[in-house]
């Protein structure tokens, strides 16, 4: 007898926080003495750094009600492929809708009363997008330091900015003017590992900035508790092969984890899971991941880089680039331009760049996106 989704505790999706949060308490301690530090006028910004389906969302998520629970006021806005002003504009709408949502007993008054709040509901394009955030951190800031609270504004995806090394420095310049008028906030962004890779001569600057947090993978003995632990209050099982699958398929990737065990709990006959349910399960898993997110990484892709990813795909150990280079250029791509694609793919969080040497050494050590493109790529 197959599970109902509503009996399913593995919920896949971005920003879903999983039925257990495992092996992210270091991150997390990290992230409350930072706040502890801001609140005390010691301002210290976070850049919240990882691979994609590595968990960025679901912290921030889980962060984001772990300050709302201490009182403190926290905006939450996510990117997207948008200009500089716009994504501006959005954040201070999300500011003043935090303003507004923070003072249920005395909006009926301060309502007619603020301009700034009033302004929110009736908001017109801003021709200073920069100015009016200052503004409606200054209000927030102001009202949150009455009862001693914070003010966190987070940021996710800001790598699907175009200009993001120009939104980052405005974000830094009105920090600083607050920061110099004693109004102290932190901003945490959350991104790819590449981030600042992409902001050149601004690097130094903003990483001092936004101080770099990086999220890895979770270590098996997490991965496994965040398989097992969920189940135990449900009536399904996975047998030991199936849970050891999982969490090697999954790498250490929470979104995964949540992904394929999802599949499998709604394979579940008479409350387990064997290694035949988890067959059909992973297939079910993989379509939908493929659907999901590699289809329309692989149509973003370039020709070249499309041919350089599936070369460094070939082998499960990491290659140097040379021998990389080498059988792309067997497919007529020439060394420069295959050396570029491996800096667009490892930016991009498609391949992994290791080593300290100079040339490094690649790898797709996803699994499963290294099986999607093992089928794109395979002889008809």
């Amino acid at each position: 007898m197959s599970q109902t989704r509503s009996d399913n505790p593995f919920r896949p999706g971005s920003g879903i926080l999983p039925p257990l949060l495992a092996g992210r308490e270091r991150e997390t301690a990290t992230f409350e003495a930072r706040v502890a530090r801001t609140r005390a006028g010691q301002p210290q910004h976070s850049a919240l750094l990882g691979e994609w389906a590595i968990g960025k969302t679901t912290l921030l998520m889980h962060w984001r009600r772990l300050r709302q629970q201490a009182g403190d006021a926290v905006v939450l806005s996510m990117a997207y492929p948008q200009s500089a002003d716009d994504f501006l504009g959005g954040l201070v709408g999300a500011i003043d809708a935090e303003l507004a949502t923070g003072w249920p007993h005395h909006l009926d008054v301060e309502l007619g009363l603020d301009i700034g709040v009033a302004n929110a509901r009736i908001r017109r394009p801003s021709r200073d997008p920069e100015r009016e955030l200052r503004a409606a951190l200054r209000r927030l800031i102001e009202h949150q330091a009455r009862q001693d609270r914070a003010v966190i504004v987070m940021l996710d995806d800001v790598d699907l900015l175009p200009m993001i090394g120009d939104v980052l420095l405005r974000l830094r310049a009105s920090a600083l003017e607050l920061y110099a008028a004693d109004l102290p906030l932190a901003f945490v962004v959350a991104a790819s590992s590449g981030l600042f890779d992409a902001v050149r001569s601004a690097h130094e600057p903003l990483v001092r900035f936004f101080e770099p947090l990086s999220l890895g993978p979770l270590d098996p003995g997490d991965a496994i508790r965040a398989i097992t632990e969920p189940l135990e209050e449900t009536a399904v099982r996975f047998d030991a092969e199936v849970v050891a699958e999982i969490v090697d398929l999954a790498g250490g990737r929470p979104y995964y984890l949540q992904k394929l065990g999802y599949f499998a709990f709604d394979a579940a006959v008479n409350g387990r899971v064997t290694p035949a349910e988890f067959a059909v399960a992973f297939e079910r898993a993989f379509a939908s991941v493929s659907q999901e997110i590699f289809a329309a990484r692989w149509a973003g892709m370039s020709p070249i880089d499309r041919q350089v990813v599936a070369a460094v795909a070939r082998n499960t150990e990491p290659r140097p680039s040379g021998d990389i280079e080498a059988e792309a250029q067997r497919l007529g791509v020439q060394p420069g331009a295959a050396r570029q694609s491996l800096r667009r793919l490892t930016a991009r969080g498609h391949i992994t760049r290791l080593g300290d040497g100079h040339r490094g050494r690649y790898a797709v050590q996803d699994r499963l996106f290294r099986r999607y493109l093992e089928l794109q790529t395979c002889e008809p």
